[in-house]
């Protein structure tokens, strides 16, 4: 067993994930609160790129929780800078949260994988990242969608979960793609079935593909598909977030 975490690593996303916090905090400052999200991105990067080079040229998959917030992140950054600015306040309180408990349950080791230099080794966890960032887009677009509708007020951007959701199942399926690609020149198999990891993270995939035909032929309403986005983010969290974190490890700086 191969210890992947070091303290750098982990002092960077600290340090990340106070900066979420303090962005979350500081929401009624747009401002000062895109200044923090920003500085959380770089000090999220850095630790991104001090876990890769500590490990490299190894991967590990649950190297995944470090990467979602990263891309939540850039998510929120590139939207502040489209101007709405009401979904980057929505998906503040759930990069701030993601980064906390990833903060706090990391998983620390990792059984080294054979032929791991593969490229697609590392586009797995980048798609796979993004696809699920997107997803969780989708989700806190639904609930705005579902609240100003309820307020009786027009909704703004009426169909942007659902493209969201639509981007994040292309991005998901071709991560999944890659980690096949990967198993096949590692293990010879195309999946590796006995992974509770691939069994959970499919079920992800047959919801966001049924969610995909909704979308596609229309055949349920608007809100029932918002309802549908935003039951995927509870969905996504324990079947494709949890089983990437570890035990709960106390940071050295409050010891």
């Amino acid at each position: 067993m191969t210890l992947l975490l070091n303290q750098w690593t982990l002092n960077a996303f600290y340090l990340a994930a106070g900066f979420y916090v303090l962005a979350l905090a500081a929401l009624r400052f747009e401002r000062l609160s895109g200044l923090l999200l920003a500085l959380g991105f770089s000090a999220n990067l850095a630790s991104v790129g001090i876990k890769l080079y500590g490990s490299w040229p190894m991967q590990a998959p649950h190297q995944e929780p470090f990467w979602l917030v990263l891309c939540l992140a850039g998510l929120g950054l590139g939207v502040l800078l489209s101007g709405k600015r009401d979904l980057v306040r929505g998906l503040l309180p759930v990069i701030a949260f993601l980064a906390l408990y990833t903060a706090l349950f990391p998983k620390s080791d990792y059984l080294p994988f054979p032929r791991s230099r593969t490229v697609f080794a590392h586009l797995m966890v980048l798609l796979s990242g993004l696809g699920k960032a997107l997803f969780c887009a989708a989700g806190v677009e639904a609930a705005l969608f579902l609240r100003r509708r309820k307020k009786g007020v027009r909704p703004l951007r009426p169909r942007l979960f659902g493209r969201l959701a639509v981007w994040g199942f292309i991005s998901f399926t071709l991560s999944l793609f890659a980690a096949d690609t990967w198993s096949y020149l590692g293990w010879t198999s195309p999946v590796v079935w006995r992974e509770y990891i691939m069994t959970s993270v499919m079920a992800v995939w047959f919801y966001y593909g049924a969610f995909l035909h909704l979308y596609l032929l229309q055949s349920w309403s608007l809100g029932r598909q918002a309802w549908f986005a935003l039951a995927g983010l509870a969905l996504l969290f324990y079947f494709a977030y949890l089983p990437e974190t570890g035990q709960f490890l106390m940071p050295r700086f409050l010891i």
